[in-house]
Formats: C-alpha cells, sequence, structure tokens
C-alpha cells in the first residue's frame, strides 16, 4: 500500500507564536489584510498584537476586514476579495476561529483568480472553476477546534441556496500558521465545548472512515487522545493554561488528519443543519448527531471503533464509542436535540435531500454506506433524542 502524506504549511507552536506575524508577514510583502471577526478579536486585544507586529517589521499598511460571522457566506467572501484587489494587498491574515480562518483562505483564492467564490466549492461533480493562483495567506487561530490553520478546506454557505459546502485545493493551504495557545486563554466555556468537539469529531471520522493511511491516522489518534483528557478542563478551567496548550495542539493534529483522511457522515449530515439554520455553531451541531451516526457507524469499522473507546478512557468494546461520546457531552454541556437548537420536524426531508444532493461522496467512505432512509431515520432520532 502506497499512501500519501503532504505538509506545506510552515507552523509556528507556543505561548508568544502570534508576535511573530510581523517577521512572517514581511516576507511576501508590505501590505496586509487582516481579516477577522466583528468583536472578539478587538476585545481581546489579539488585533492590536498583530498591528503592532506588522509595524515593527515594516508592514506599515494594512486593511482590516473585520465582517467574518459563524457559518460564514459566499457573499462575505466576495466582498472581501473585492477589497483586498482594489486595496492591492500582498498578503491575508486570518484571525480568529475557523470561520476567519475559511475566510482568509477563500479570499485568497478568489482575489486571485475569476469568477467569485461559489465557482470554486466542491459538489460531488466537482467546481465550476479551479484555481490558478494564490495571494500567501498566514493564519491565526483564537479557538481551538476546525484545524483551519493547517489545511486545505474552506467552508462557506450560499444564503440563497441554502447550501453549505467546501473550497479545497492545494493552493488554499496556507503559508504559514502561526497558533499560540495563549490567544484562546479568553474563550467562554460554551465555545471551549463546541470547538473542542468539532476536533474531536475530525478525529473521529479520519481515523474510523474508510480512508487508509497510516501516516495521517497517529495524527487522529494523538488529537483523540489529548481531546479526551483536556477538553473537560478547558471548558471546567478556562484559566487552565495546560489545558488550552494541550487542545490547540489537538485541534492542528486533527486538522491534519482530515487533510489526509477526510471526513464522514456526520459532517455530511450537518453542514444542511447549519446551512439552513445558521444560528447553529458547526461543533454544536456536530455534538448533537455524533452520536446517532456512530452507533450506525459501529458495525463498519468495530476495531477502530473499539480503539476510539480505549482512547477516550473506556473499554475497549465498539459500542462503548457512543457511551464516550455521550459522557463527554453531557460533561461539557453539549447534550442536545435538533429540537433543542430550534431545527423543526418537517424540515427533516429537505436536510435528507440534500446530504445526497450534495454530500454523497462521502457516503463511499463512510463505514457504513447510508441508504436516504438511513439517513431520514438519524434525523429523526436526532431530533427526538432517541439514541
Amino acid at each position: 500500500m502506497v499512501v500519501n502524506f503532504y505538509r506545506p504549511v510552515e507552523v509556528f507552536f507556543g505561548e508568544g507564536a502570534a508576535l511573530k506575524v510581523g517577521e512572517v508577514a514581511r516576507r511576501f510583502g508590505f501590505k496586509a489584510m487582516i481579516v477577522t471577526g466583528r468583536e472578539s478579536a478587538k476585545k481581546s486585544g489579539a488585533i492590536d498584537k498583530v498591528i503592532s507586529s506588522l509595524s515593527s517589521h515594516g508592514v506599515r499598511e494594512y486593511v482590516i476586514f473585520d465582517e467574518v460571522v459563524p457559518n460564514p457566506t459566499d457573499t462575505i467572501v466576495n466582498r472581501g476579495a473585492e477589497i483586498a484587489v482594489r486595496e492591492k494587498v500582498d498578503m491575508i491574515i486570518g484571525l480568529g476561529g475557523g470561520s476567519a480562518l475559511d475566510v482568509a483562505k477563500a479570499i485568497s483564492i478568489v482575489s486571485s483568480n475569476e469568477g467569485s467564490a461559489w465557482d470554486y466549492v466542491k459538489y460531488p461533480e466537482g467546481p465550476r472553476l479551479i484555481p490558478y493562483l494564490n495571494r500567501p495567506v498566514v493564519c491565526i487561530p483564537t479557538t481551538a477546534g476546525t484545524g483551519s490553520e493547517v489545511n486545505r478546506y474552506s467552508v462557506i454557505t450560499n444564503e440563497m441556496r441554502k447550501e453549505k459546502l467546501v473550497i479545497s485545493h492545494s493552493l488554499n493551504y496556507p503559508k504559514v500558521a502561526l497558533i499560540d495557545p495563549t490567544l484562546t486563554y479568553t474563550m467562554p466555556p460554551d465555545l471551549t465545548a463546541i470547538t473542542g468537539f468539532d476536533a474531536l469529531t475530525h478525529a473521529l471520522e479520519s481515523l474510523t472512515n474508510k480512508i487508509d493511511n497510516f501516516m495521517a491516522e497517529e495524527y487522529a489518534v494523538r488529537a483523540v487522545q489529548i481531546i479526551a483528557e483536556w477538553l473537560p478542563v478547558a471548558v471546567e478551567e478556562p484559566e487552565n493554561k495546560e489545558a488550552r496548550r494541550w487542545m490547540s495542539y489537538a485541534a492542528m493534529l486533527a486538522g491534519v488528519a482530515i487533510d489526509h483522511m477526510g471526513v464522514a457522515l456526520i459532517h455530511a449530515m450537518e453542514h444542511p443543519v447549519s446551512a439552513h439554520y445558521p444560528e447553529v455553531a458547526h461543533g454544536e451541531g456536530l455534538a448533537i448527531l455524533a452520536p446517532y451516526v456512530t452507533e450506525f457507524n459501529l458495525k463498519g469499522n468495530p476495531e477502530k471503533y473499539a480503539l476510539f473507546a480505549r482512547l477516550m478512557g473506556y473499554e475497549e468494546k465498539p459500542e462503548k464509542a457512543v457511551d464516550a461520546l455521550i459522557d463527554l457531552l453531557e460533561r461539557i454541556g453539549l447534550l442536545k436535540t435538533l429540537k433543542d437548537v430550534g431545527v423543526e420536524e418537517e424540515k427533516l426531508d429537505r436536510l435528507t435531500e440534500d446530504v445526497y444532493m450534495l454530500s454523497r461522496h462521502t457516503f463511499t467512505v463512510n463505514p457504513v454506506e447510508p441508504t436516504l432512509e438511513d439517513v431520514r431515520e438519524l434525523y429523526q432520532r436526532a431530533y427526538e433524542g432517541r439514541i
């Protein structure tokens, strides 16, 4: 068996890594676009630190694009790309959670090529356009979850079509990731839980799906071990610096794992949920669906689910994987139903159709290939809380 392992992103990890942004950005030019959210990076002082570092290294021109929201849209990406072109920026700096990093990378693609953001998303049949250029991107995560700082994915939503899809291309890798756990210190417990479970789902799905890559699997295994130990601590003790450090590291590892092995049915079923209900955080949707999809998948890869259970601190039996998820979700406050977060029962048929129309390519790599009836039943169970 021949496996592929490609890592084009330079990583600086540790307390104070974000302060290297000026030194790093100087490699790429003199004018930067800083892509961030509307509030958190300002309130935490992270954006001031970035600007100060840029200035001290000669990058004194910058544009701040602070329109990023959770579950970001193609409209936001297109607007950012227009500004990047108009302002003739040399590089793009993503500062924030996964949404800000995803938007920064997508702006790089759209601002450097023809067309608009939705031309580059990956439908099962493939994207309409293939990029051939990009602007250099530096990613600085302020949460510990998506791993977007080290992979080639940008997840965006089309508000008009109610579709959530991914830009995935080798040009969508950042040049540099500056992973500074101190930037996560101000995360509230609920956000810590949501982003941390996102990372766990990345590790879980890459570990258990049908894509076999023993090199990348090592990243998933280690991520599960770390998250099992440190996510509850980070939620319960927000000031625990060691927990923050380990969660930043685990999110990066899980981001590498999905870059090589991808995700499966949990993600395929979550994306329509947050596309139709953008107030539902991605990690929250994953948390709702994970126990049901995992129980459905057990027979497809019992050995790996047993391994997951052991890594989570449970008896090495596949069915214990479900127990491990439920117990963790209860501990971190994410044991919910689709009904709890506002999903309407009459919408479940549409969500099922969207899974097939937009994400059926995940069916063949999922441990058990589902039918549409299976997907509909899983949604129903997640709506009712019937595990």
